[in-house]
This record gives structure tokens, sequence and C-alpha cells, in this order.
């Protein structure tokens, strides 16, 4: 028994042309999906898991960067940390794959701004001018995802805690 589960550390599983990815018995995982768009073909994306290979570009990256937000990562590290089970879809390396269209990786992972940087933006914001005003407008999800203010917390109140000091301080124009 110790011998074939030793024999299984390394595996591969190859679904209909759809899906492949390559895991270590426990590590982390490295994802090679083939049904992504031809642009840019070659496009090589890294892994902890197993040596660089050749990999297809999947999603956009407001795709790639919604699908990250959605994981609630705190970090690059994090990110790069993540044990997948087969569906998780991004490059370790998205600051390679999207270097066009890449902001850091606050940006991408949706990390909440930080509190002086918050309120400048949430005093920019049109129309803003209550907790309710503010409250009103996270929950719409309306803000797109390239906007500083998409990285503002629902709740500055707790978030920032240490310097807050009021609504009206932190939405005053």
């Amino acid at each position: 028994m110790k011998a074939f589960a030793s024999a299984l550390a390394i595996f591969t599983i190859q679904l209909p042309s759809i899906h492949s990815f390559s895991c270590r018995a426990k590590p982390r995982c490295s994802i090679n999906l083939n049904m992504a768009s031809n642009s840019e073909p070659n496009q090589t994306s890294s892994s902890t898991c197993t040596a660089s290979r050749k990999s297809k570009r999947l999603y956009s990256f407001d795709e790639a960067r919604k699908i990250a937000r959605g994981h609630g990562f705190s970090s690059r590290q994090e990110f790069i940390d993540y044990d997948c089970a087969g569906a998780y879809q991004l490059p370790k390396d998205p600051d390679l794959v999207w270097k066009d269209d890449w902001r850091g990786w606050d940006d991408f992972l949706g990390v909440p701004l930080p509190f002086e940087e918050g309120r400048e933006v949430a005093r920019s914001l049109v129309g803003v001018d209550t907790e309710e005003d503010y409250m009103n407008l996270i929950k719409s999800k309306t803000i797109p995802d390239n906007d500083a203010a998409s990285r503002l917390p629902y709740r500055p109140d707790l978030l920032y805690k240490k310097e807050w000091i009021s609504w009206e301080d932190f939405l005053q124009k």
C-alpha cells in the first residue's frame, strides 16, 4: 500500500480537451486550461508545483480580477499559497500575464484602500453625502472594478476603527 501511495505522489488528470492540471500530493497546484482564446497562445505561467509550462490566457484581466477578488485574498502571498482543488484557474503570475493592465496586487485582489486614501476617494463620490448614501452605493455593486471606489470597504467605520472619527468626517466634501 505504501508503494502505491508514493507512486501517486504526482498525478495528472486529463479531461476531454478542456482541463488539464498537475498536483503534488499536498502542496500547490498548476493548472492549464485549454479552452482559452487564441490571443497570445504562447503565454507562459509559472507554478510552484511544476516547472513553467505554456498556457493560454483563459480570462481577460477584468474577469481574472473579479475571480481573484471573489476569493477574498488579502495579500499576494495568500494568493500564491492558495492550494487548488482543480477549480482555481488563475496563473500565479498575473502581473506578467496581464502586464499591460496590471495596477498592483492590492488592485487585483481588491484589498481595501488605506484609511487616508479611502477617505479621499469617499469624499470624491458624487451624490454620496450620508452614511445611507454610502451604504446604498456599496450595496448596489454598480462601481466598476477599475474604479478606486471599488476598493472602499462596506463598513469603513469598522475597518478603519483606529482612525475613524465619524461618517461626516469620512464623507466631508
